[in-house]
């Protein structure tokens, strides 16, 4: 029998293996196993292996680690379910599941092809939402210029829409943002707010003053890149500001752009501990995007060890952390307030007004216990 500090020992199926924590959705997994694990509940992790190796780190931090291959069978492009949830369908997947009564958390709607499985019935069962799916890859759609990709989003967008429905099957809904529980509620009635998880603990920042400007991202996605781009192309070539443009896997053109500016310059697939330094030490962080869904891990990072944040209405929508944010709509908002900014030390008392409002949003350790209460308060007439 598996032992935990708690009463309590939970399934959690992830969509990728959650380790390193290197990017937005792998990130809040991660953290939400650790801040469970501190709060005394022991996970079990299933988790689906492509592109990432093993990780002794998750076999430590879990009970139980699970690992299933997921299924790229192009074929499943045709069929009517979501790609990203028929490839992670998986009989070894449901056989353990069903060896206990523990309540399961499905990471996202990928992983959600058992929600409604009679092997399951009785079970409480959560999804966390890290996304409204369909919304998300229509955005995805529309800044995507290779058609192949741009018609695959746009299927994927219409399948995920009919299949968003499955998710009144759930127990709960764990919606990552204020403005994804309003939609999920209103639609489902399920739905509750555990803000993300994430490395920081608080407000971290460094008063004081730096002396260049910061845009990080994922650049491996269209919408990133696309971002990443405005700023080089509209805003950038205007000011003579030291700018750093770091993330993972920029584009050939986005490189390219930043190398013809002399006073940008491009961190290619930085480390943690690299872009923690850079964020900490930057006094303006950009974040620019146009998904106006979710909780944008990037803009966390930035509020809990950056100092001032520039930021497109998108970034901040439904997070109810706009008040921290300098707000960006046109280029020349971009630049008049990251000039003003550059002169403008960072004081004791924003560090403090961060803290007090990401306690409220994204603090690892409530969220850890809104999950648990959940659990503890379910009945079945829920």
């Amino acid at each position: 029998m598996d032992k935990t500090p708690g009463n309590r020992i939970v399934h959690l199926v992830s969509f990728n293996i959650p380790y390193p924590p290197d990017y937005g959705g792998i990130i809040d997994v991660f953290y939400k196993i650790s801040a469970l694990k501190k709060q005394g509940v022991g996970v079990i992790l299933h988790c689906f292996s492509y592109g990432r190796s093993r990780s002794r780190t998750l076999e430590r931090e879990c009970l139980r680690v699970h690992y299933y291959r997921r299924e790229l069978n192009l074929f499943h492009l045709f069929r009517r379910e979501p790609f990203i949830v028929l490839s992670r369908k998986n009989n070894l997947l449901l056989k353990n599941l069903s060896t206990d009564n523990n309540p399961i958390i499905f990471e996202g709607l990928h992983t959600t092809h058992y929600l409604d499985d009679p092997a399951l019935a009785g079970r409480i069962t959560m999804v966390r939402t890290h996304n409204i799916e369909h919304v998300y890859y229509r955005n995805l759609a529309s800044t995507e210029k290779n058609p192949f990709r741009k018609y695959y989003y746009n299927s994927e967008a219409r399948k995920l829409e009919r299949y968003e429905p499955r998710l009144a099957d759930a127990s709960y809904l764990l919606s990552i943002s204020p403005g994804d529980t309003e939609y999920f509620s209103s639609r489902y009635g399920n739905a509750v707010f555990i803000g993300p998880f994430h490395p920081g603990d608080g407000c971290c920042a460094i008063e004081g003053i730096g002396d260049y400007v910061l845009m990080h991202g994922d650049f491996s996605t269209a919408e990133n890149n696309a971002a990443a781009l405005y700023i080089l192309k509209e805003v950038a070539p205007k000011w003579k500001h030291r700018t750093v443009i770091a993330g993972k896997r920029p584009s050939a053109e986005l490189s390219g752009v930043a190398a013809s500016l002399r006073h940008v310059k491009m961190v290619s697939n930085p480390s943690m501990n690299q872009m923690n330094e850079l964020i900490a030490n930057a006094q303006v962080c950009l974040l620019n995007a146009s998904q106006p869904t979710g909780m944008k891990l990037k803009l966390i990072n930035a509020l809990c060890n950056g100092r001032h944040v520039v930021a497109s209405p998108a970034v901040v929508a439904g997070t109810n952390l706009g008040s921290l944010c300098n707000i960006a709509l046109e280029p020349e908002d971009w630049l008049t307030i990251t000039d003003r900014l550059m002169k403008q030390k960072f004081t004791d008392e924003q560090i403090k007004q961060r803290s007090h409002l990401l306690s409220e949003v994204a603090d690892n350790a409530i969220n850890a216990r809104r999950i648990i209460e959940s659990l503890n308060s379910y009945t079945p007439e829920n």
